[in-house]
């Protein structure tokens, strides 16, 4: 995923279990702050306030283990847009040696807080997700 939204995360020792890797929970955080980074970043958001969306279903294949002190580029892209939802397609690589360490899918649905019902995608976030969407 080259041209995908690209955010480095660094493995601390919080994140490993006794094994000395990367605990297999912590891939869902690391997946949580590149998609979030990304929407912030694409929507120029600025609070919590703003997110319109929920997290429907995400997929995670771990392809090789992280170690305390590797860093991760974690990226996302969008691989489909629907009416009301939306999925990001997920890579981490090391830095060192751009080993592939994990891959991802998350489904997103528009909500309507207020309403507490789904919501079409709104045409400005369609056409940013379109600009960036990549094939699956």
């Amino acid at each position: 995923m080259k041209d995908a939204f690209t955010l480095a995360i660094r493995a601390t020792l919080r994140d490993t279990d006794a094994l000395g890797h990367v605990n297999n929970a912590v891939y869902v955080n690391w997946l949580e702050e590149v998609r979030t980074s990304y929407v912030y970043a694409r929507r120029g958001l600025k609070t919590m306030a703003e997110v319109d969306f929920i997290l429907a279903s995400i997929t995670i294949h771990f392809r090789s283990p992280v170690y305390m002190l590797e860093t991760i580029d974690m990226r996302c892209a969008p691989v489909r847009i629907g009416r009301t939802s939306w999925d990001l397609k997920y890579e981490g690589r090391a830095q060192e040696g751009d080993r592939l360490v994990v891959e991802g899918v998350s489904t997103q649905v528009q909500y309507d807080y207020t309403a507490r019902a789904k919501a079409p995608i709104p045409e400005t976030w369609r056409a940013l997700l379109t600009a960036d969407l990549v094939q699956p």
